[in-house]
């Protein structure tokens, strides 16, 4: 079956970029786990769990039109701002940076900014990829709507965007360090890979002391593990832990890439999965009855759901602490600014009546490219949004993109 997979996957695999790198997880990158017992035969985001995750979907699942979104985005149709020689000055506060000052984008986190299962493919031959290139943060695929391609509309050569996809577990592609099943307290290890990027010798050395805009979302993974082995474990889930994890992870940060202005993103019940699978036969099979465990809480008990929910709620809390903590520790420098920003953990409300509409069509639980596309304007509306504003309900058929001026400054 193994050799099977390696000869179907390299007879298939897309024309465009494709990177090959280790797809294994480290011992220490817990995942999601599972609170029913029928569900432990495969550990999530390992090896042996992809490639069953690949063979149920082809073997039960259907394809679908990834192309094709609940609700129709507003067009990208934002132009350059003027700009006069003193506009060209480089800032010397992330307090006052402005989209044309950028030079490069960084992304950390878990599955969802690796673009894991993004799109679906056509069984029985589809494979699962991570898509890095249309991630709602980084990517950097033609016409996507990703932060990075935004940015770039204002500063024409950004660094750092990954295009095309990777195989499952890579360690990263370009600037998105990101690895599927991470948790808070595995970030050091992206921290440690982007200091070796941004150190001597490395690809981005030249843009160590220029501006870069970091996006860091994660928790989905420790909100799982609160229902499977956040039980016995609880400093993988308790909120005081994986406050302290994030916060260490920052002030790695900061010295590893340089001056950085940095989205701490705010995240969403990840349960939801579990309401919106119902009334779908295959994603009611894969979450209730198969034995790869999506995610421990996502399941068919509700105290489980509720105790991810108001983890959520908890870990957002914290991350807004934090953001604020940080901040005034570096107040005097001022070239490493933190901001929460919230315009994500609506997500829910605002894909509830689009059943799986958002979500990925092989695993039903990973934010899909439509998804995405969402994420990426809420991201960027929320860094020109005043703090009372940043909390906007997320309305996907609502949604405008912002388009800034020369007078708005990231915040």
């Amino acid at each position: 079956m193994k050799l099977l997979t390696v000869v179907l996957f390299f007879s298939l695999a897309p024309s465009y970029a494709l990177t090959l790198q280790l797809p294994f997880r480290k011992p220490f990158e817990h995942g999601p786990s599972t609170h029913t017992s029928n569900q432990a035969a495969f550990t999530p985001f390992t090896a042996p769990w992809v490639a069953q995750l690949q063979l149920i979907y082809n073997t039960r699942g259907k394809a679908r039109d990834d192309t094709s979104c609940p609700t129709a985005i507003q067009k990208w149709s934002c132009e350059p701002y003027e700009l006069t020689e003193k506009d060209w000055v480089k800032p010397t506060s992330v307090w006052h940076l402005r989209p044309h000052d950028i030079k490069a984008v960084v992304s950390l986190g878990d599955s969802i900014t690796a673009g894991f299962a993004m799109t679906t493919g056509r069984p029985p031959f589809a494979m699962v990829l991570e898509y890095r290139g249309k991630v709602f943060s980084d990517g950097g695929d033609s016409e996507e709507y990703t932060l990075a391609n935004f940015l770039k509309t204002y500063s024409k050569n950004i660094k750092g965007s990954p295009s095309g996809v990777t195989l499952p577990l890579a360690q990263g592609k370009k600037l998105n360090a990101a690895v599927s099943g991470a948790i808070a307290q595995s970030l050091p290890f992206q921290v440690e890979r982007l200091k070796l990027l941004f150190g001597f010798g490395g690809a981005y050395r030249k843009y160590k002391d220029e501006w870069k805009v970091a996006t860091v979302f994660i928790g989905a993974n420790n909100l799982c593990d609160a229902c499977g082995l956040g039980e016995t474990l609880p400093e993988l889930s308790e909120p005081e832990h994986y406050g302290a994890a994030l916060k260490s992870a920052l002030q790695q940060l900061k010295g590893a890439i340089g001056p950085t202005f940095v989205n701490l993103v705010g995240i969403f019940d990840v349960t939801l999965v579990y309401e919106l699978s119902r009334g779908y036969p295959y994603c009611e099979m894969l979450l209730d009855t198969t034995p790869v465990p999506i995610c421990g809480c996502a399941s068919k008990n509700e105290a489980d759901r509720k105790k991810a929910g108001d983890l959520a709620l908890k870990y957002n809390e914290v991350m807004e602490r934090i953001a604020n903590e940080i901040n005034e520790e570096n107040k005097d420098e001022g070239t490493f600014g933190v901001v929460y920003q919230p315009g994500l953990t609506g997500f829910k409300e605002g894909s509830a009546p689009f059943g799986q509409g958002y979500l990925s069509g092989l695993d039903c639980f990973h934010p899909n490219k439509c998804a995405n596309q969402i994420m990426a304007i809420a991201l960027w509306n929320n860094m020109f949004s005043n703090r009372e504003d940043k909390n906007t309900p997320l309305k996907p058929s609502d949604l405008e993109i912002y388009c800034p001026g020369p007078n708005d400054y990231l915040q």
